[in-house]
């Protein structure tokens, strides 16, 4: 018989001893197109593994749930519980792998990692994935060149200045050393030196070249990383001197070498810290994509780089707008961000969503000037035009906090469609520069508008199957256009998810925005169990990585359409998962529904 092939999951778990086992044991069988494999609620003996062919599996509603292809195993859950619920079908003449249950079982019993992929809850399978992607965490230590850590903005000061100028320009800078020139020599003063300066007695007004290294240890900006760290161990010292075509540019600490592995945004934040042109912002926010890469290439997951891009993207919009905004503007009014970015939960610059909210002292038309501004600016920095239009440089979307609670309490009244989305978007909102307690009050004033308004929460809600004719018979649709075709993931994934919890949120008065804290938060109140809570927070993280290797490689590539995850590209461990998630969206769809009463 044909060797079996362990290369994918989750053979790939088994020893040596658990392979020679399933080797014995398996057997291949043959099936017709139409022909039943697996029936609902009957006995199930042997697990199942597509050689060639195509399988699907049919749910309990009738719809096609997933497809299986070859190296697609089937049905694990089942074969542990005794019976599947759904059907499994043969869509094109089926070659596959028999296992015996009893082989399975005794493999389960010896190795958790395989049982944990056959019969662990969806959010246990998914966190088991997690931990096995990060196999290549350290390989851009050996790849990485000086120039991607090191920080182009070098601090220079001359051999005759004052150690108190020294000393005013390292605080001024935020650094603690700089490159001194001196009598046609380059030198290096670091803030370590002021310790020997006080210890000599020397006076504040002597001269640094006293104190200034000049036998410097340096290193080309594109040699590699690693060797700058390696000389800086070897050396015993905390920078080198980096040098383009012979000549010292800089230094590299070792704080930023270290920064740059653990944590590249560490950089970006410092410079962030600094800046005082718009300029200077349009390079960090081209870096921060940078960064983002380098974190995804370490194993980081979606969901915490989309909270630090967060963090990022809010210092980035508030520095911009403390450099365009007069100080009294500044002081008088609200800037806040909406959506997923208000969610925390963008990784990747998409179309701006934010607004501003106004004291009534502020000057109107300085305001507008100002908003328009901000966003062209916005623009610049790699952040389009909202097709909706929701920005501040829009006049809805710019107003005085009376007029804002007017707004905000008009969408209540008026539960229609518009009013709806423009409610979803601002509940998410987060403030980023400017009164925050503005954001505040306006939030407090939604919530008292709300009280026991069932009716209004429901429409709302509603919401949760706006896509739901694109999600409906997706597998299905595979099967007639040849496999082919592209799943909008965030509309038939993330939204649904993002939505719901959203709704439960807005009853519940939960304050915070991001939807893992909402779930968090939503099971600690007993409105949603723990374990669907596990599974919905998992499901979500999932799909949130899909959408974004979906999204990075358009990035990449120059082309394609935003959000579009063709299944046929997917690894089977990645299809499996991603059926799954599936299933626990489509699960958390009915638990909303129900909750909120919502009839077809």
């Amino acid at each position: 018989m044909e060797r079996f092939d362990f290369n994918y999951a989750p053979f790939n778990y088994l020893s040596n001893p658990e392979r020679v086992m399933l080797q014995k044991a398996v057997d291949i069988a043959f099936f017709h197109n139409g022909e039943s494999i697996i029936r609902p609620e009957e006995p199930i003996e042997f697990l199942y593994v597509v050689m060639k062919g195509l399988v699907k599996e049919i749910g309990a509603d009738g719809d096609v749930v997933s497809l299986y292809h070859p190296r697609d195993t089937f049905e694990a859950r089942g074969l542990i519980e005794g019976v599947s619920h759904h059907q499994f079908v043969v869509e094109e003449e089926a070659l596959v792998y028999t296992i015996p249950k009893d082989v399975v079982l005794k493999i389960i019993e010896s190795n958790p990692r395989f049982g944990a992929y056959c019969y662990a809850s969806v959010a246990d399978k998914f966190a088991s994935l997690s931990n096995s992607k990060n196999e290549s965490e350290f390989e851009s230590l050996f790849t990485a060149r000086v120039r991607d850590a090191y920080r182009d903005n070098p601090t220079w000061l001359e051999g005759g200045d004052s150690v108190f100028r020294a000393a005013e320009v390292l605080k001024e800078r935020k650094t603690k050393s700089a490159l001194v020139r001196h009598e046609g020599r380059i030198g290096v003063f670091t803030e370590s030196a002021f310790r020997d300066i006080v210890i000599a007695g020397a006076h504040s007004s002597d001269a640094i070249h006293n104190w200034a290294a000049f036998n410097l240890i340096s290193i080309d900006i594109d040699d590699f990383v690693f060797n700058a760290l390696l000389r800086m161990t070897t050396f015993k010292i905390q920078r080198v001197v980096v040098t383009e075509n012979g000549q010292p540019i800089g230094t590299l600490e070792q704080i930023d070498v270290l920064a740059y592995f653990s944590n590249h945004s560490h950089l970006v934040a410092q410079r962030l810290e600094r800046a005082k042109t718009i300029d200077e912002l349009v390079d960090i926010a081209g870096q921060m994509t940078d960064s983002i890469r380098l974190l995804r290439n370490n194993g980081v997951r979606a969901p915490q780089l989309a909270q630090l891009m967060q963090v990022l993207n809010s210092s980035l919009f508030e520095k911009a707008w403390r450099i365009l905004a007069p100080a009294d503007l500044y002081d008088n009014s609200c800037l806040i961000v909406m959506g997923s970015e208000g969610r925390g939960e963008q990784i990747l610059k998409t179309d701006q969503d934010n607004a501003l909210i106004l004291r009534e002292s502020v000057n109107p038309e300085e305001a507008a000037e100002v908003a328009e501004q901000f966003s062209a600016t916005l623009a610049r920095l790699g952040y389009p035009p909202c097709p909706g239009k929701i920005m501040v440089n829009n006049p809805a979307w710019r107003k005085t906090l009376p007029e804002f609670k007017k707004m905000v309490s008009g969408w209540c009244h008026a539960p229609d469609g518009e009013a709806m989305m423009n409610l979803a978007i601002f509940i998410d909102a987060k403030a980023v520069a400017g009164d925050v307690a503005m954001l505040a009050e306006v939030k407090e004033h939604l919530q008292k508008r709300m009280i026991n308004d069932a009716g209004m929460l429901m429409a709302f809600a509603r919401a949760v199957d706006q896509f739901e004719s694109q999600s409906r018979g997706f597998f299905s649709q595979l099967i007639n256009r040849g496999g082919s075709e592209k799943m909008d993931i965030k509309k038939m994934g993330q939204f649904p998810v993002v939505h719901g919890i959203r709704a439960l949120s807005l009853e519940a008065r939960i304050e915070e925005t991001n939807t893992f804290e909402r779930i968090r938060h939503l099971v600690q109140l007993n409105v949603i169990d723990e374990a669907l809570g596990q599974d919905v927070a998992e499901a979500l993280s999932y799909i949130m990585d899909l959408r974004f290797s979906a999204n990075l490689h358009i990035l990449e590539s120059g082309s394609g359409t935003p959000n579009q995850v063709d299944f046929a590209n997917l690894s089977t461990l990645e299809r499996d998962l991603l059926k799954d998630a599936l299933q626990v969206v489509k699960r958390f769809k009915n638990v909303i529904r129900h909750h909120f009463h919502i009839t077809s």
